[in-house]
């Protein structure tokens, strides 16, 4: 057995092997890279054939309730299925397009403040910042004055901080960085928020707003793959401002978008102190939504440190000889293609969200997201215990496909269990302590060595793995009293029907 699974395997690698170089791939990049990229993208393909990923309105409570129907309600839940697609395409364009040109803007922001000698560290600590401060409030005006209204702020805010992009100059910078953690909350807040409570004006079942977070995520991971090729013939073509260039017109795309969008809002005739005590009152007094806003703080705290350290990572761990498939020699390595390893980090997070649906169906979201965060808090372990590079990817990569999936988990628990007209200030509000934990994650990065840095970041994981635990089993025990409640009303002979919540 273990015979032919090498044999198949070096034929898969084979095979491989003949594609890259038919593919005339650059024969500086290591085949570790080319490989690993060229097999992630044919188990993404193979993954959404095997789960049938379209659209998807098919889950299986709702091929279970087809039979249920009559011709009539099956002509309107056809008409209710054609209206959905309509508002989830609108809505998946528009999203995607904000986070293509955000991606684009990740890919080169280093390189060009570093080209323009300006202090790093300091711009970028200064938009997280931002974030925490502005992030306690803006929320609360997108929930009382319109999300919509808040949508399209945020395309301006984006045009406008591209735009100063181009100017070498630190306080122009500073201004921008400043203006980036205002629309930082403004994406993070106003466009989830508008679309659940849209999806629940316009009557759609609650179940598909699991396959909208579902599409969300996978195709977050897709157009952050197409972010990093897009973004490479733009710095080729205009240098390190390329993308920049190209995220003020697809802002500008997003607008037009936006603009067709009807308004809605939560604490509209609310003052804003009353909102901010409304959403407060919910954080206090309710437990599940205290329990998400702080695995999400925890989860994404860690998340966004692994993002500062992976590379120095790859640079300590990486081989310094690679074999040049074309002429089978061993050839040194100049550095690891960070491009390449990027843009597979990112085929991960699609097929961690191409994962979401049959976890979800299977477990429920409150278990799935349990996994998510358990995998994810390992995955770190493994570069603090080992300095073996084949391992150390690999555990990297399985963190990147658990994000993926954590994107459409923690979207669903968040339209499951937060007040529609609460959602933008509650979800702001909880991006304090998350903006507190990447300003020390970046400090970390600065000051301690790696595996002290990967030890905080598992710590930070396996804490919200904890919480998340005690989500799951908060759950459970609801949903266990309900039963029991039930099965006592059909008992004292009161069986009419009526339904418990």
């Amino acid at each position: 057995m273990a015979t032919v699974v090498s044999s198949a395997s070096s034929a898969l690698v084979g095979a491989m092997d003949k594609l890259i170089i038919l593919s005339n791939a650059p024969r500086s990049w290591p085949p570790y890279a080319t490989r690993a990229f060229g097999f992630l993208v044919a188990a993404c393909f193979l993954l959404a054939v095997l789960l049938g990923v379209d659209l998807g309105i098919g889950t299986a409570g709702d091929l279970k309730a087809k039979a249920k129907f009559s011709e009539a309600d099956k002509a309107k839940r056809q008409a209710q299925k054609s209206a959905f697609r309509r508002f989830q395409a609108s809505y998946l364009t528009a999203y995607l397009i904000t986070m293509l040109a955000d991606w684009l803007q990740g890919t080169n922001m280093y390189t060009l403040y570093s080209g323009y000698d300006m202090p790093v560290g300091i711009l970028f600590i200064t938009g997280f910042t931002s974030s925490a401060v502005f992030g306690t409030f803006v929320g609360i005006y997108v929930d009382q004055y319109g999300r919509k209204m808040g949508c399209v702020l945020f395309c301006l805010l984006e045009i406008a901080i591209n735009i100063l992009e181009h100017f070498p100059n630190f306080w122009l910078l500073i201004l921008g960085r400043v203006m980036g953690g205002i629309s930082t909350s403004l994406l993070f807040s106003a466009f989830e928020s508008w679309m659940v409570t849209e999806h629940r004006k316009r009557g759609f079942p609650e179940e598909w707003l699991a396959t909208t977070h579902g599409l969300c995520s996978t195709g977050n991971g897709l157009v952050a793959v197409l972010a990093g090729v897009v973004a490479q013939l733009a710095s080729d073509a205009w240098g390190d401002i390329g993308p920049f260039r190209l995220a003020v017109m697809l802002s500008g795309l997003c607008l037009l978008v936006v603009v067709t969008w009807p308004e809605n809002h939560g604490t509209q005739d609310t003052a804003e102190a009353s909102a901010y005590s409304l959403a407060v009152k919910d954080i206090r007094t309710k437990t599940p939504v205290w329990l998400l806003g702080v695995i999400q703080s925890l989860y994404e705290g860690a998340m966004f440190t692994f993002v500062f350290v992976w590379v120095p990572k790859i640079f300590t761990v990486a081989p310094s000889t690679h074999l040049d498939l074309v002429s089978g020699h061993e050839v040194p390595n100049s550095s690891p293609p960070l491009g390449l390893l990027f843009a597979s980090f990112m085929v991960c997070i699609t097929i961690g969200g191409m994962l979401f649906t049959p976890l979800n169906d299977s477990m429920g979201p409150e278990w799935a997201t349990t996994l998510v965060t358990a995998l994810s808090a390992c995955s770190m372990v493994v570069p603090v215990v080992t300095d073996s590079f084949p391992i150390t990817l690999a555990a990297f990569m399985t963190l990147e496909a658990c994000v993926g999936c954590w994107f459409a988990c923690s979207a669903t628990l968040r339209s499951k269990y937060i007040d529609d007209k609460l959602q933008s200030s509650i979800m702001t509000i909880f991006r304090v302590p998350l903006n507190a934990l990447v300003v020390i994650g970046t400090r970390l990065e600065q000051t301690a060595t790696l595996p002290t840095v990967f030890t905080v970041a598992a710590v930070w994981f396996g804490l919200s793995c904890v919480f998340q635990s005690a989500l799951a089993g908060w759950a459970d025990g609801k949903r266990d009293t309900l039963q029991d409640a039930a099965v006592k009303q059909a008992k004292n002979g009161n069986g009419n029907g009526k339904k418990y919540k």
